[in-house]
């Protein structure tokens, strides 16, 4: 599964941390300075494994806690429209 950025939703970058608008829906979400990294590292559909490495190689954090921090962030952009998820081609 690749996870991408919803090419609709309006993104701004303010004191370090973005924040996120879904013009669909009207849902708005910030994004503390982990989820502001996640949405940087999203700039092209990355796979969700990809995307825990590159962040485990980033930052000193435990491998659990990386992939179970990751997947709750993922889960819940997707929920809200923020995320597209799509199979490699």
């Amino acid at each position: 599964m690749l996870i991408d950025r919803n090419p609709e939703i309006c993104a701004a970058e303010l004191d370090g941390e973005v924040c996120l608008f879904n013009p669909q829906s009207a849902v708005y979400l910030n994004l503390n300075s982990t989820g502001s990294i996640i949405w940087n590292l999203l700039e092209a559909p990355t796979a969700l494994d990809e995307l825990i490495s590159n962040l485990q190689a980033r930052y000193a954090v435990n491998a659990d806690i990386c992939r179970s921090e990751t997947e709750s962030f993922v889960s819940e952009a997707l929920e809200k429209g923020m995320l597209l998820q799509s199979q490699p081609a």
